[in-house]
């Protein structure tokens, strides 16, 4: 997309965000790509409770914080876990951010570990995932475009194929079905549909999605609620309901 200028104390700064979906093989995975940019030497925004993320930072740097206090600074390749409630953001530039969107199967083939332990945390993705990320950086900074990022992101994405061997896809397809039947699903129905007892469903969305059931519901419920409801209002105004949805 072209870059927008903003006025702000009689300054002009650029803000641009590009999406590119993955490949078709990818897109259980990942959700999308995207390369954020801004010349703003401060720049601050609200973020909703969403899936969790891969950042690399190509320049700049920037803050994560949550509504308890919890405070993350960002690293050049950071990992972040699902969110369950929305959290503000604060860079200082220019920035160049390149992300990746990880569905809950992507999380799973990529990590191997419990979502449940990561909600709303970020970590330093070079402990976590087996590339070497400040090589990944170094190569990511040298790109001039969101399509040359992907593809790169991609052939990574791939490397990790056997893992994804062991992901529950059953399992996630029937508990997004459940998300998307209506506002207040009812777990018994998720009990029916996979045959799993409620405790065997509480612990493998945590594992996957980062919480349980119930948790799960009113983040999802929350979530549609606002973008049915004010779908072109700003972020920072519906993202109070969404926390207050989820306490």
């Amino acid at each position: 997309m072209p870059g927008n200028r903003i006025s702000r104390h009689g300054k002009f700064f650029m803000i641009r965000l590009e999406y590119l979906p993955p490949p078709p093989d990818l897109r259980a995975y990942i959700s999308t790509y995207y390369l954020f940019e801004t010349d703003e030497p401060h720049f601050a925004d609200i973020e909703r409770a969403d899936i969790a993320q891969l950042r690399v930072f190509l320049s700049g740097s920037g803050e994560l914080n949550f509504p308890d206090g919890k405070r993350y600074s960002n690293f050049p390749f950071s990992l972040f876990g699902p969110r369950m409630s929305a959290s503000s953001v604060t860079l200082t530039g220019p920035v160049r951010l390149f992300g990746v969107g990880l569905l809950p199967s992507g999380w799973s083939a990529l990590t191997k570990l419990s979502a449940a332990n990561f909600a709303n945390t970020l970590v330093d993705a070079s402990i976590m995932v087996g590339v070497n990320t400040h090589e990944a950086v170094a190569k990511l900074s040298a790109m001039t475009t969101i399509a040359q990022m992907a593809e790169a992101m991609t052939d990574t994405a791939r490397q990790f194929e056997a893992r994804a061997e062991s992901v529950p896809h059953w399992f996630i397809r029937a508990v997004d079905e459940w998300l998307e039947q209506r506002l207040s699903p009812d777990v018994a129905d998720l009990e029916k549909t996979t045959g799993l007892s409620r405790r065997q469903i509480e612990r493998m969305t945590k594992q996957i999605y980062g919480a349980s059931p119930k948790l799960l519901q009113r983040k999802y419920r929350a979530l549609r609620t606002a973008n049915a409801t004010s779908p072109k209002r700003q972020w920072a105004i519906w993202q109070d309901f969404i926390a207050d949805c989820l306490l």
